[in-house]
């Protein structure tokens, strides 16, 4: 999983999922701080886009959103308070207004960030077990609701809970023993899981262990991402036992409060030319704390190739040489330079006051509304 990440540390939209797995398993299979810390780092920048580009949490998909909690969860962070945003209650609040005005919701995933965050109800235990009720040929959704519900019952506050595990996990065992010899590996490792929540003993994996590759991948990160745990005796809801210190709370990345508005934002643009002949290029992006220059950058790259750069590692920290495709030109003494301003980005001079700046982008890091301008002109003493 791990030689699976994209050039910026990331898996992209399949990111808050590997870093579960990845916390997971980290007892077994030890993982550096510093691998840690970048990963935990792109989760938040994705997690920041997806916000911004959705409005906040409204427009989200409501499984999207629990994935990210989870993550959360597994980085040491508090989903209650990302950048001002309580995840936890969007969660609360959209999955019981799905589940009165949708007929037959069937989303059992929300229902493990929630019981991880103790934001339970009693109504929650009848919901899951009418999902259940109702997927008699789904053996991947029933194993979720039965995790959910393994979730609940540990929580020991409603006391019928048990019971109904009890009795809905003999019969999916039932289902188990034929399911085995023809499943499929995101079946199987999740059906492991379920059955592992609250097994004595973990369940015998032989018939998963056989599906995984020579590679030691399952096929797909989905794959993987299901079957690691399930290899371990593990599940989502070990989430529950991580012990979080000042150790592996990677850098407290939730120190900076965001506005009433919503997530924090910076502003980056790139010049090329002089007065009427300036060719410009501005984008605003979401900025979570503990974010360098350099993170906004890759940010803005991955929106518009007008953003694309490319670096150079100098004592100073990383250098950019070209922007856009337009690499420094030293017999015309053209050359990127970085000023920040505090104006507003619309209409802006560029005869107003600017600040040079001249440490390595990722050695810079922004505050809220932040203005980043790279200029290709001529350099000036």
């Amino acid at each position: 999983m791990l030689g699976q990440r994209q050039a910026d540390g990331s898996w992209g939209p399949f990111t808050p999922r590997a870093v579960v797995a990845l916390t997971l398993v980290q007892d077994t299979v030890s993982i550096p701080k510093d691998e840690m810390t970048i990963m935990t780092k792109q989760l938040n920048i994705l997690l920041s886009l997806e916000l911004d580009n959705n409005l906040s949490t409204e427009k989200m998909a409501l499984s999207r959103l629990a994935l990210y909690v989870n993550a959360l969860y597994a980085t040491c962070q508090n989903p209650r308070n990302f950048h001002g945003l309580d995840l936890i209650q969007a969660l609360r609040s959209r999955t019981d207004t799905m589940v009165a005005n949708v007929s037959g919701f069937s989303l059992p995933i929300v229902y493990l960030p929630l019981c991880l965050a103790q934001e339970t109800r009693y109504s929650d235990v009848r919901v899951l077990i009418n999902m259940y009720r109702d997927h008699e040929n789904k053996t991947d959704l029933r194993a979720l609701e039965l995790l959910s519900l393994a979730c609940l019952t540990r929580l020991g506050r409603f006391s019928s809970s048990k019971e109904h595990l009890n009795s809905l996990m003999t019969d999916f065992m039932k289902h188990f023993r034929d399911l085995t010899p023809s499943s499929d590996v995101y079946t199987l490792a999740l059906a492991l899981q379920a059955l592992n929540s609250v097994a004595t003993s973990p369940e015998d994996v032989k018939s998963l262990v056989r599906m995984q590759s020579p590679n030691g991948s399952f096929g797909s990160l989905l794959g993987t991402y299901y079957a690691l745990p399930a290899l371990l005796g593990k599940n989502i809801l070990t989430l529950k036992d991580r012990r979080c210190n000042e150790d592996n709370s990677v850098d407290n990345f939730v120190s900076i409060p965001l506005s009433e508005s919503g997530i924090s934002r910076v502003h980056y643009s790139v010049w090329v030319g002089e007065g009427d002949d300036k060719d410009s290029h501005t984008i605003t992006l979401p900025m979570a704390s503990n974010v360098s220059l350099f993170d906004i950058m890759q940010m803005a790259q991955s929106r518009n190739r007008n953003f694309r750069f490319n670096y150079e590692e100098t004592t100073h920290g990383k250098s950019v040489y070209s922007l856009g495709g337009v690499p420094n030109d030293v017999q015309r003494e053209l050359y990127w330079t970085l000023y920040l301003t505090k104006d507003n980005p619309n209409g802006l001079s560029p005869h107003r006051s600017k600040k040079k700046l001249t440490n390595g982008v990722d050695r810079i890091y922004p505050a809220p509304e932040d203005h980043y301008i790279f200029w290709f002109q001529r350099r000036s003493e």
